[in-house]
C-alpha cells in the first residue's frame, strides 16, 4: 500500500487531520482530533485523540494509532502494520469486536490481534467472548478467542473453553458462523443439557456438535459418559457411541451411568 502524504485540516466542530493511503482499490484513510505526527527516524506515523484507520467497510478506533511502514526504492511509502492502543473498537460490516486495551492489524495479511480483559466480536445475534486475545482474519472469514472463551449463539446454547475458533460466512448480506471449534475444557449448555468434553465441533448447516474426549452429558442429577458424542441442537437429541478412530480399543467403550437413586447400567461396545 503507497501512502500519498495528505494532510487534510477540517473544521467542523472539532479540529480533526486525515492522512489518507492512496491504494486504488480500498484506501486506508487515518483521522485524528488532536495531531498526527510524523516519525521519520521510525517510519511510522502516529495519530492522537479519537483516532480511527479505516479501509473500505472495515474500521478501526482507539485512543491513539501507529502505522509503520517501509519506504520503497521509488519514496513510496508501503504501509505494514497498524497498532491501536486504548479504547480499541473494529467494526466489518455487521460484525464488531469491542474491549480492546490494544490490537494489531496486519495489512498483508489482512489479519487483527487484539488483547484486553472484557473482549466481545458480536456477529448478528451471536457472540464470542474472551479474557485475552481475540484474532481476526478478515479475508479467511475466521476469529480465534483464547483464555476463558465463550460462543454464546442467541438464545439456542452457549459453548466454553480455553479456545474457541469461529468460522464466518456472508450470506444475502448476513455474517453467519457456519462453524465453532472448541478446545480444552469444553462445555456445552442448552436449554436442558449440559455436555463437557475434550473438544468440540459444531456445524450450523446439520445443527450436530461433536464431542471429542472424556465426554460427559448431563441433564438435571443424570449423566452420561464416554469418549465420543453427537448432541443434535435442533431437534434436542444427544447420543453416546463408538470413537471414531479404532487405533485404541478402549475408545469404543461406552458407559452410561444414571443417578445414584437409579440401578447403575452400564453399555459396552466392544
Amino acid at each position: 500500500m503507497y501512502l500519498l502524504i495528505l494532510l487534510t485540516f477540517i473544521f467542523s466542530g472539532l479540529h480533526s487531520q486525515q492522512l489518507i493511503d492512496s491504494k486504488k482499490d480500498n484506501p486506508v484513510e487515518i483521522y485524528a482530533e488532536d495531531a498526527i505526527e510524523w516519525h521519520k527516524n521510525e517510519k511510522k506515523y502516529l495519530a492522537i485523540g479519537n483516532a480511527k484507520a479505516s479501509s473500505g467497510s472495515m474500521s478501526l478506533t482507539s485512543e491513539r494509532i501507529e502505522a509503520f511502514y517501509n519506504e520503497e526504492e521509488d519514496s513510496a511509502m508501503d504501509i505494514k502494520l497498524v497498532k491501536a492502543h486504548r479504547k480499541v473498537k473494529i467494526t466489518d460490516k455487521k460484525l464488531e469486536i469491542i474491549g480492546g486495551h490494544s490490537a494489531e492489524y496486519n495489512l498483508e495479511k489482512d489479519y487483527f490481534a487484539i488483547f484486553g480483559k472484557k473482549l466481545v466480536l458480536t456477529s448478528e445475534k451471536n457472540k464470542l467472548k474472551s479474557n485475552n486475545k481475540m484474532e481476526y482474519w478478515r479475508n479467511k472469514g475466521v476469529a480465534i478467542a483464547s483464555g476463558k472463551a465463550t460462543a454464546i449463539k442467541d438464545a439456542e446454547f452457549i459453548i466454553k473453553g480455553e479456545k474457541l475458533i469461529w468460522y464466518i460466512d456472508e450470506v444475502d448480506e448476513k455474517m453467519n458462523v457456519k462453524k465453532i471449534l472448541g478446545f480444552s475444557n469444553v462445555s456445552i449448555r442448552t436449554n436442558n443439557e449440559v455436555a463437557f468434553s475434550d473438544k468440540a465441533l459444531y456445524n450450523k448447516d446439520s445443527g450436530i456438535c461433536k464431542l471429542f474426549g472424556n465426554v460427559k452429558l448431563q441433564k438435571g442429577t443424570s449423566f452420561l459418559t464416554g469418549d465420543y458424542a453427537e448432541v443434535d441442537m435442533n431437534k434436542g437429541i444427544s447420543k453416546l457411541l463408538p470413537a471414531p478412530s479404532l487405533d485404541n480399543l478402549n475408545e469404543n467403550r461406552v458407559r452410561a451411568l444414571i443417578d445414584k437413586t437409579e440401578n447403575h447400567e452400564t453399555n459396552e461396545s466392544n
